[in-house]
């Protein structure tokens, strides 16, 4: 019951979570050496660069358990009203979420981190330095954490596909449906926002793809699955609604009859008026216009940050730098 009313009802919890996980990070970073730029680990090029990725490990934990708590609240509300305008359970489902299930992702995280984003000498935790152990720290907890929230929105995302099966199809009123598209959109602001925020680890202003792209090959699918699943059964229920509505209309057209008496006229005109109308509606539960801009708005920052960084890098080529 106190977990429920910190995640799902305290106001504060998610800029708590955020300030504790931070100032907790700052602590065990500051203890053990690693804010003085002297015991920069080995592989770092620049203190800049070291700096960089100290910041991104104290604040991306932090971000990863408020996005946790943020997005699962607005799940949980998102499905109360779908279940008002639907007469459904969803809002039940959201609340289940597999504990196994979800220590197993954080296990899958920690492999990742250990196998792709740590440098090998750092794998001997006994012989490595106080900040060796400290990056260690901070890349497994980062992974272990993004494993978890990942699993979390998948099975939430599960949940809203396997509950929109039963929601009423409207294709010229699909008011009802526009929830099950909210959920996506919400997961990937979050997911762009925390790819922006890791920019940090970027402070001596080098592009490097190795730091981005263990993230980007599991993120970029990620997001296009929690767009896409929680309405990809809508999808298919509004096109093949609108089909059938298709095929019983041109039926009727062609057995109406041609003949030019003001009647008959009449009434082909209307059949012929309302396939228009028919075929212009739309089979997504949101506006793809309103979706177009929303992506657009989020990876406008990190495209403009990549650009940049490659301009540089393109500079620097030419200088001989």
């Amino acid at each position: 019951m106190g977990l429920y009313w910190f995640i799902y009802e305290w106001r504060y919890s998610t800029a708590v979570t955020v300030v504790t996980t931070v100032s907790l990070l700052s602590f065990i970073y500051m203890a053990s050496g690693a804010m003085n730029v002297d015991n920069a680990p080995w592989y770092f090029s620049s203190d800049r660069e070291y700096q960089g990725m100290l910041l991104l490990v104290i604040l991306l934990p932090g971000y990863i358990l408020g996005s946790a708590i943020y997005s699962q609240r607005r799940a949980l509300q998102i499905a109360r009203t779908i279940d008002e305008r639907n007469n459904l359970q969803l809002a039940g489902a959201v609340l289940h979420l597999p504990g196994t299930g979800t220590a197993i992702a954080g296990l899958l995280g920690f492999f990742y981190a250990i196998l792709f984003n740590i440098p090998g000498n750092g794998l001997n935790v006994l012989e490595a330095s106080p900040t060796e152990r400290a990056m260690i720290l901070g890349q497994t907890t980062i992974w272990m954490l993004l494993a978890c929230l990942l699993f979390v929105r998948i099975t939430t995302s599960r949940a809203f596909r396997k509950f929109s099966d039963d929601a009423p199809v409207d294709i010229f009123e699909p008011s009802n449906l526009r929830p099950f598209a909210q959920l996506g959109l919400i997961d990937v602001l979050v997911i762009a926002v925390g790819l922006v925020l890791s920019t940090v680890q970027s402070l001596d202003f080098s592009f490097r793809p190795d730091n981005y792209s263990k993230a980007l090959v599991i993120l970029v699918p990620a997001s296009v699955f929690l767009v896409m699943y929680p309405i990809w059964g809508i999808h298919v229920r509004m096109k093949e609604n609108r089909q059938e509505q298709l095929d019983e209309l041109n039926r009727l057209i062609r057995e109406a009859s041609k003949s030019l008496s003001p009647d008959d006229v009449h009434q082909l005109e209307v059949l012929l008026q309302r396939r228009e109308r028919v075929s212009e509606a739309p089979t997504w539960p949101v506006n793809v216009s309103t979706f177009q801009r929303f992506l657009l708005y989020i990876i406008i920052p990190p495209l403009a940050w990549v650009g940049a960084a490659l301009v540089e890098l393109v500079v620097e080529g030419f200088l001989g730098e």
